[in-house]
């Protein structure tokens, strides 16, 4: 990947780091990362679209190189702030319309995003995500909506045992195999980017994270997929546990012009289980329903 990093002032005065690849002149890809993810976890998908498209990101703030917002509150990482960060991302790349992929929370993100700017968006591609309200939905599990704050109240605590313990972790194939074995990855996971992320994760802001969680679980979009008006594709995979594919087909049911491709065996990773899948159908939609290819 050959990325030039850059930088983009919040609303709220946050400092925020961007990404962009590909020819200025060419049509704009704007991808919205999975909490968690950053630009390594699109290197499929840049390499795939390199010469033809010109692609943009941003790491969420207090995530990998964005600093913590400036307000130390849970309310300054709202998607409210996100949205704002996105805008200012788009002003500062001088991106005026664009086809905007999400991975799940990304996906959460392009909604609200589309509710306030739907003039920019000239399609949407929406991988793994939901609409909202992800502890209502995640493992087809009533339980989740009592679980998952729970969770959430004791995430900020484990910072000091992610940094001890967590490069250990990593170094090994362990953590892998595991996620392999209970089926939170599929078999065909890209273990190299994995690791690479993965390396980078455990040195995140904790505290930043939890509260960007605890308002995404919050956040609520399930009036926007009604409101898109220009051409949807949704891709998932049949055994993803954290958005499930039920999920996923009902969020095309609702939105007029979608498109939707369940992936045998992927699940929350599909990107990076299936890759050539996912790039050849984003790469149909974009010729034949966007005519930009």
């Amino acid at each position: 990947m050959d990325i030039s990093e850059g930088s983009a002032i919040s609303a709220d005065g946050s400092q925020i780091t961007t990404y962009s690849s590909g020819p200025n002149d060419a049509p704009v890809l704007v991808l919205s990362n999975g909490l968690g993810g950053n630009i390594v976890t699109w290197r499929h998908l840049i390499d795939h679209f390199a010469g033809r498209f010109r692609v943009v990101s941003w790491d969420y703030r207090g995530l990998y190189g964005s600093p913590p917002a400036l307000e130390d509150t849970d309310e300054a990482y709202s998607m409210k702030r996100h949205c704002e960060d996105l805008q200012a991302v788009l002003k500062a790349e001088k991106v005026k319309k664009a086809v905007f992929i999400g991975w799940s929370m990304g996906v959460q993100v392009d909604l609200e995003y589309y509710r306030r700017h739907y003039r920019r968006f000239l399609g949407v591609v929406q991988i793994n995500g939901t609409y909202g309200k992800p502890f209502e939905t995640a493992f087809n599990a009533p339980w989740m909506s009592v679980v998952g704050p729970k969770f959430l109240g004791i995430m900020e605590q484990v910072e000091p045992l992610m940094r001890s313990v967590g490069p250990l972790v990593t170094r090994t194939r362990a953590f892998i195999a595991l996620a392999k074995a209970v089926g939170l990855a599929s078999p065909t996971l890209d273990e190299d980017v994995f690791n690479d992320l993965a390396r980078d994760y455990v040195n995140l802001d904790f505290t930043a994270y939890t509260r960007i969680f605890r308002e995404l679980a919050d956040h609520d979009g399930r009036d926007v997929p009604a409101k898109i008006k220009c051409p949807t594709l949704a891709i998932t995979g049949d055994r993803d546990l954290f958005t499930p594919v039920s999920m996923t087909r009902r969020m095309v049911n609702e939105t007029p012009d979608a498109e939707f491709l369940a992936i045998k065996g992927g699940t929350h990773y599909t990107p990076l289980e299936f890759p050539m899948v996912v790039n050849l159908r984003i790469e149909k939609f974009l010729r034949e329903r966007l005519d930009l290819l």
